[in-house]
C-alpha cells in the first residue's frame, strides 16, 4: 500500500476525493486505494469512518484496514486506537489489528488499555490482538505483562475483570 515515485499526485487526489462528500467519488478512490494506496491515507480513512453513515463506504473502509498488509501501517493503527479523537471507531480499528495479520506485539500496552478502559467491544477485540502477539514477545516482556495485568484488574469495571483474568491465564499458559 505505498505509492512509488510520481504516484503523489495522484494519491493527493485521492485523498481530495475522499473529502469530497461525493459518495461515487468517495468509492471511486477506495476502489483505487484498496490496489494503489499508501498508508499516509490511513488517518483520512479514519476520519471518513468517523463520520460516516453510509454502509457501504464503511464496508470499503473496514475491508481496506481488515486487508492490510504493510507492516508500516502498525504504529499507526496503534496511534489511533489510542487516540480518543477516535473512540467512536475503536472497535472497528482494533478488530482490523486482528484480522489483517500484522504484528502489534510491539504496541501491546495499547491494546492493554483498550481492555482496561476501553467498551466492552473493542475490549474483546483487544484481548484477541494481544493472544495473538503474546507468541512474538520475549519471556521477560511477557513477564512484564502479566504483571502489569494483574496489577491493573482492579481498574477495569466489573464486566470486563473476567475478560483480563482469563487474559492472564492464557499469557501465563503461553
Amino acid at each position: 500500500m505505498e505509492p512509488e515515485n510520481g504516484h503523489t499526485d495522484r494519491l493527493r487526489d485521492l485523498i481530495q476525493s475522499l473529502r469530497s462528500g461525493n459518495r461515487s467519488a468517495i468509492l471511486g478512490a477506495l476502489k483505487e486505494l484498496r490496489t494503489h494506496g499508501s498508508v499516509s491515507v490511513l488517518p483520512d480513512l479514519f476520519d471518513l469512518l468517523m463520520d460516516q453513515e453510509d454502509e457501504q463506504i464503511t464496508g470499503a473502509i473496514r475491508s481496506i484496514l481488515c486487508d492490510l498488509k504493510d507492516e508500516e501501517a502498525v504504529p499507526i493503527l496503534a496511534d489511533a486506537i489510542g487516540n480518543e479523537d477516535y473512540s467512536e471507531i475503536q472497535a472497528i480499528l482494533v478488530s482490523a489489528c486482528w484480522q489483517n495479520g500484522l504484528s502489534y506485539h510491539r504496541h501491546i500496552g495499547t491494546f492493554v488499555e483498550v481492555v482496561i478502559k476501553g467498551g466492552y467491544d473493542a475490549a474483546i477485540e483487544a484481548f484477541t490482538v494481544i493472544e495473538e502477539a503474546v507468541g512474538d514477545l520475549k519471556q521477560d516482556e511477557r513477564d512484564k505483562l502479566l504483571f502489569g495485568l494483574k496489577s491493573r484488574i482492579r481498574e477495569a469495571d466489573d464486566l470486563k475483570r473476567p475478560l483480563l483474568s482469563e487474559l492472564v491465564k492464557v499469557i501465563t499458559l503461553y
